[in-house]
């Protein structure tokens, strides 16, 4: 007889493989985006041409996530439908995403307690809110965060921060957070909001009781956790919790009591940041066309189950398919344009994001400009800095000025200059006190142009309360108030090339304040000329180098042009400066190495024509205090042009610059220096125009 088949052993435990869940928050619960969220949901506005929360779900996916649970409030059947109609609904998906409709949700601790009634999580999850872009690898902290409550059941979550200094362009300072942490155990120990705050209160039993505390305020909060089934429940129990600071501080107060803890991971080089305000969504378009985010870029149509193909040129130019270029339209940098999508012939693009199915007319200047899908601007039309949603009309000879939105189907214009910061709707704001009675809408808005049909929408200073103080604007793009005895044209001067900053290393658009102090510039090129040697010296990588420079620029209020300019100085200025006895044949040997080891760097802040102007003028600037660089000018030069560094166009722009009143003399004795490169350039110019 043939022994029987051995099942199990008495006491062996089955256990089953968890399901990786996430819990994805697809409200914001704030009024942030103004009139754009009237009519669709924060989670479904287009960043870089794709819904805000396909990045986050691909994100999941990536994670190996198998179920996600997304809590849908405001407009919730267009987030439902979306998700339908997505890649994730398809059979061959590998996660599920199952929308849940609360329309009586009004907070994040209101959705977690949705989901504890329907008792769907069986297991650790991820909390993470519906605006999160991120490559974080999530599935390598998730196995720590298991580890670390084997050992330690009392561990409720893991909260992921990443190391950002201040100025950080996707470091919002709403967000700010000081935290006290375990240096070894890497448990919370305090956590305080600073909302701007210039001074806080720390308990002194923190630093009493443990010795191996660290007080970090270089963190920026992911907006990701990793939670244990218990965290739903604790909501549940506790209706005080309305936000996920509201938990922490709770758990944080009660631990002696409760005993449970909150732990911290940080990463470093990965990328994270949420789509909170118009600044963020500002920063985090660059970065995703600037490929920090890779492989979540827009030439790799990762989403979107159109599979238009997208291409990627040099300097971040994305076209997608059967995109009109008309003759003499220069896209500078970083610009992406959707399908179907017509440009103007002279029409200069910079810094900016455009739709599917839109018309872009003769001689517009487009820097810093998201326009949505099936958006239309007449000819000799300006816009800097701002959101033009579906359906807008710019009519001709219009300039929308900085940070202003546009939203959906507004006309304005003709031969209009909108104010900043003004926010435009296309029917006339509505207050929950309105009386019933319909008033028409009048088909043309006067004070927005003969054409215009455009109502101001009234936003609210964005405070925790509802109380509005008397006399204060909000920055919706910068989230920085201004009292009535400020004025707006004294803090964004529109005559300065300095104004908007396009070309830090992390992306932002910041605005300078003010002049800079003489001797700030001293401190700041004394601090650079430090970190390049340190860097030097200790084999600092280059995204290092570029985020201390940029955290320099920012403590010394220098502007961008000045950035671009001492860099260039003082990577040349370093070894010159470190060598002695040169003699000016030996000027070029010793530069090329230094010149190669530095060109990432160099690249990142010489990329745009103005950029490289600036390069040109420092060279010409250090020509005239240097002796050595004097004697090499035309070889530096030919070597920036040689490793594409400099464009010809604007060598040629940098060579035909009026002198200076008070320069002449230096002017006219560089260009003779330099003049056989300039001809040389023209002839290979004219050899390449004949074949």
């Amino acid at each position: 007889m043939a022994p029987k088949t051995k099942t199990s052993q008495r006491g062996e435990d089955l256990k089953q493989e968890d399901v990786l869940q996430a819990v994805v928050i697809a409200d914001s619960f704030n009024i942030r985006f103004g009139p754009l969220t009237q009519k669709k949901p924060r989670a479904l506005l287009p960043l870089v041409n794709v819904p805000v929360i396909d990045y986050t779900l691909n994100f999941l996916a990536a994670a190996g996530i198998q179920e996600v649970f997304v809590v849908c409030c405001h407009l919730a059947d267009q987030i439902r439908t979306h998700l339908k109609n997505s890649k994730w609904s398809e059979s061959s998906s590998t996660m599920t995403v199952t929308p849940v409709l609360s329309d009586g949700c009004l907070s994040v601790g209101d959705a977690l307690r949705e989901i504890d009634s329907k008792a769907l999580i069986r297991s650790d999850f991820i909390l993470i809110t519906g605006d999160v872009v991120s490559n974080i690898a999530v599935q390598d902290i998730m196995a720590i965060h298991k580890k670390r409550r084997e050992k330690d059941k009392s561990s409720l979550m893991t909260m992921i921060y990443k190391k950002a200094p201040i100025g950080h362009s996707t470091r919002c300072p709403e967000d700010d957070v000081v935290l006290a942490v375990s240096t070894q155990s890497e448990q919370v120990l305090h956590y305080q909001k600073t909302r701007q705050e210039k001074r806080l209160d720390m308990p002194v039993e923190i630093l009493l009781d443990n010795t191996d505390v660290e007080i970090r305020y270089d963190l920026m909060d992911c907006q990701i956790s990793i939670c244990t089934p218990l965290v739903p429940q604790l909501y549940t129990d506790n209706f005080d919790y309305q936000t996920r600071e509201d938990f922490v501080k709770g758990i944080l107060i009660n631990e002696e009591i409760l005993g449970n803890t909150i732990h911290l991971h940080v990463v470093k080089d990965e990328y994270a940041a949420r789509v909170s305000n118009l600044q963020m969504y500002d920063a985090v378009s660059k970065d995703i066309i600037r490929r920090w985010t890779f492989p979540m870029v827009p030439d790799q149509n990762f989403i979107s189950t159109d599979k238009q193909r997208i291409s990627y040129g040099r300097h971040n130019i994305y076209l997608s398919e059967n995109v009109s270029l008309e003759r003499g339209c220069v896209l500078e940098e970083n610009v992406v344009i959707g399908s179907n999508t017509i440009v103007g012939s002279n029409t200069s693009i910079i810094d900016s994001v455009i739709g599917k199915n839109c018309i872009i007319g003769e001689n517009v200047k487009i820097k810093g400009g998201y326009l949505w899908d099936g958006v239309k601007v007449e000819d000799h039309c300006m816009i800097d800095t701002a959101v033009l949603a579906s359906g807008v009309i710019v009519y001709k000879n219009t300039t929308v000025n900085t940070g202003s939105v546009l939203a959906w189907d507004v006309k304005v214009g003709p031969d209009i200059v909108l104010p900043m910061l003004v926010l435009l709707m296309s029917e006339p704001q509505k207050d929950e006190f309105d009386s019933d009675t319909e008033e028409p809408i009048p088909e043309v808005t006067p004070v927005f142009g003969s054409k215009s049909k455009a109502f101001e929408y009234r936003a609210s200073c964005g405070s925790d309360d509802d109380e509005e103080e008397d006399g204060i604007i909000q920055d919706t793009w910068g989230l920085k108030i201004l009292s009535d005895d400020e004025d707006y044209d004294d803090i964004y001067s529109t005559d300065s090339e300095d104004d908007i900053d396009v070309d830090d290393g992390v992306d932002e658009a910041d605005i300078e304040l003010g002049d800079v102090d003489e001797h700030d510039v001293v401190m700041f090129y004394s601090e650079l000329i430090d970190t390049l040697k340190r860097a030097k010296e200790e084999n600092i990588g280059k995204d290092n180098v570029i985020l201390e420079i940029n955290s320099l620029k920012h403590a010394y209020n220098i502007c961008i042009n000045d950035v671009h300019r001492m860099v260039v100085k003082a990577v040349i200025d370093l070894p010159l400066s470190i060598s002695k006895d040169i003699e000016t044949t030996q000027v070029m040997n010793i530069l090329k190495p230094q010149l190669a080891a530095q060109k990432s760097l160099l690249l990142n802040y010489i990329k745009s024509p103005e950029a490289q102007l600036d390069c040109l003028n420092s060279l010409e600037g250090f020509s005239e205090e240097n002796k050595l660089v004097k004697s090499a000018l035309i070889k530096i030069i030919h070597y920036f042009y040689h490793e594409d560094m400099l464009d010809e166009q604007v060598i040629f722009k940098w060579y035909k610059k009026e002198p200076h009143p008070d320069n002449i003399t230096s002017h006219t004795a560089v260009r003779k220096q330099v003049a056989p490169f300039i001809k040389w350039l023209q002839d290979a110019e004219e050899e390449s125009s004949d074949d």
